[in-house]
C-alpha cells in the first residue's frame, strides 16, 4: 500500500489564496445582491429574510470549503476546481433569482435616453371635405414600442377646431381658496372626452386587428403616452435652462387633453389626465394620484399586475410612470417611491 504525498507547501498557500478569493467574491456579491433588492427593489418582508439566510449559509459553507485541507497535489488542484465551480454556480442562481424579484417588483432600470424624442413622430394639418363642410385634422404620426417590445405605428387624429375649445375650457375654471387638483383634472376630461373621438377610433381599430386581450391593449395605449417626448410646462416663463423642452406661461402647468393630444406637450398631469380619459373610455378603473412631497402625478390603474400600487375602497390600483418610456405598470422611480406620500385626487 503507497503512502500517499502530502501537497507542497507552495500549492497548499494557492489553494488557501485562490479559494480564499473566491469565497470573498461570493461573499462580496451576495451583499450587494441583499443591500440592492432591500434598498432599490424594495424586497421586504419574508421575502427578504428568506434570500439573507439562505445567502448567510451559503457564504459560511463556501468558507468552510476554502478553509479545508487537501490531502494531495491533485486534490488541493480538484478543491481549487470545485470552489471555482461553486463560485460559478451561486452567482449565476443568485443574479436569476435577482432578475425575477425585480421583474415581480416591476422595476427597470432607469435609463435618461427613454426620454429622448423618437425621430419617427411626425405632425402634419390635413384638410378634408366631410359633406358640405372642411375640417382641418392635426395629426401626429406615431411609432413606438410596448412593453414586450411589440412595434406599432398609428395617427393621432384631433379636429384643429376642437384645440381652442379644449383651452378656452381650461382657462374658464374658476380658481378658488378650496382649489382641488382632481375637480380641475374631471372639469377637463369631462370636456375634452367627447373631443377624441378619431383617437378611439384609432385605438380600437389596432386592438381588433391584433386581438389584444384587456392587459395588452392598456399596455398598448399606456406606451403610446410614455413615447412622447417630455416637456416642461410652466406657469411662468422659461428661462432657457431647462434640461427639457419647456413650454411656458400656461396657467396652472397643464395642457387639457385635446391640447396635448394635438401639440404633444406635456409634462406628467398632462399626460395622466390625458390618459385617464382614453382608458376611461374602454372601461378600464383608473385613478389619478398626485404627490405634493415629489411634485409629481402618475395613473393607477386595476389590472392584475406586480409591483407597486395604492388601495382605494378595497382594490388595487397599480402605478403607471408617464413620463418615461419602459416604465412597466406596477414601477415607481425610486426618487418617488414612498407610498406614504401619494394620495388619490381622481378616481373614475
Amino acid at each position: 500500500m503507497t503512502e500517499q504525498k502530502k501537497p507542497h507547501g507552495c500549492v497548499k498557500a494557492i489553494q488557501k489564496l485562490f479559494s480564499g478569493c473566491l469565497a470573498l467574491i461570493v461573499t462580496g456579491f451576495l451583499g450587494i445582491v441583499i443591500f440592492f433588492l432591500a434598498t432599490e427593489v424594495k424586497i421586504e418582508g419574508m421575502s427578504l429574510l428568506v434570500i439573507t439566510i439562505c445567502g448567510f449559509f451559503i457564504v459560511r459553507y463556501l468558507w468552510k470549503k476554502a478553509m479545508q485541507n487537501s490531502v494531495s497535489n491533485a486534490g488541493a488542484f480538484k478543491s481549487i476546481l470545485y470552489n471555482l465551480l461553486r463560485t460559478v454556480g451561486v452567482i449565476i442562481l443568485f443574479s436569476v433569482i435577482m432578475t425575477i424579484l425585480m421583474k415581480n417588483a416591476g422595476y427597470v432600470i432607469e435609463d435618461d435616453s427613454t426620454k429622448v424624442e423618437d425621430d419617427t413622430q411626425k405632425t402634419e394639418v390635413v384638410t378634408t371635405t366631410e359633406g358640405e363642410k372642411t375640417v382641418e385634422y392635426i395629426i401626429n404620426k406615431m411609432n413606438w414600442k410596448d412593453f414586450d417590445g411589440d412595434r406599432y405605428r398609428m395617427n393621432f387624429k384631433i379636429e384643429k377646431d376642437n384645440v381652442p375649445k379644449s383651452k378656452r375650457n381650461r382657462l374658464a375654471y374658476t380658481i378658488t381658496r378650496n382649489f382641488n387638483w382632481g375637480e380641475f383634472y374631471k372639469h377637463m376630461a369631462t370636456h375634452d372626452a367627447p373631443l377624441l373621438e378619431h383617437l378611439y377610433t384609432s385605438f380600437s381599430k389596432i386592438q381588433q386587428e391584433k386581438r389584444m386581450n384587456r392587459k395588452k391593449f392598456a399596455e398598448f395605449i399606456i406606451t403610446s403616452i410614455q413615447n412622447i417626448q417630455y416637456n416642461y410646462i410652466k406657469t411662468v416663463p422659461c428661462n432657457g435652462n431647462e434640461d427639457y423642452p419647456c413650454v411656458g406661461n400656461v396657467r396652472l402647468g397643464i395642457f387639457a387633453p385635446v391640447e396635448f393630444g394635438s401639440n404633444l406637450k406635456g409634462d406628467c398631469d398632462s399626460r395622466t389626465v390625458l390618459l385617464f380619459v382614453l382608458l376611461s373610455k374602454f372601461n378600464y378603473d383608473v385613478a389619478i394620484l398626485n404627490s405634493d412631497e415629489y411634485k409629481h402625478s402618475v395613473l393607477g390603474i386595476n389590472v392584475p399586475a406586480r409591483g407597486k400600487y395604492k388601495t382605494y375602497n378595497r382594490k388595487k390600483y397599480y402605478f403607471v410612470e408617464t413620463t418615461a418610456k419602459g416604465c412597466p405598470i406596477g414601477y415607481l422611480p425610486k426618487d418617488v417611491s414612498s407610498l406614504r406620500y401619494w394620495d388619490f385626487v381622481l378616481v373614475n
